[in-house]
């Protein structure tokens, strides 16, 4: 089976956090919604991933449920965050992702973050901050 991982990213932490998912999974396609517009039809899973920033998901993502709500529902769907602040995630998950499709999903998690200042410097370990672990176990749902 498919799985599309679509992301947007500000300071770079969840396109590391897709690019490890992707690793994981077999048959994952990476799609930054940035840059293309994806054809959600042709899938069966899909994974969101955005950062946050002031208790918000990144307004990409934000958009693309919007426009997309009704779809998702009908697809295997899961969720992930970037954000520094881990005892926040279910404060953010719950205002920024409405709650049928919360309820639909087979997981929603926060791989962990970096403030936007703190970011890491190219040559460094691009995953300082994020809980592979947690992305690991993320992806086993959707093998």
């Amino acid at each position: 089976m498919a799985v599309l991982a679509i992301y947007a990213t500000k300071t770079g932490a969840t396109e590391q956090c897709i690019k490890t998912l992707a690793e994981e999974i077999s048959n994952c396609t990476i799609c930054d919604i940035q840059a293309e517009k994806p054809a959600i039809e042709d899938f069966d899973s899909i994974i969101l991933g955005a950062g946050v920033r002031d208790g918000k998901i990144y307004k990409p993502i934000r958009d693309f449920i919007k426009k997309n709500h009704q779809a998702l529902l009908g697809k295997k769907m899961g969720y992930f965050i970037c954000n520094e602040k881990p005892k926040e995630t279910e404060e953010i998950i719950t205002r920024n992702i409405p709650v049928d499709l919360r309820e639909a999903a087979i997981c929603l998690e926060s791989f962990g973050g970096y403030k936007a200042y703190a970011a890491p410097k190219e040559g460094t370990d691009q995953l300082k901050g994020i809980f592979v672990d947690k992305i690991k176990e993320f992806a086993e749902k959707f093998k």
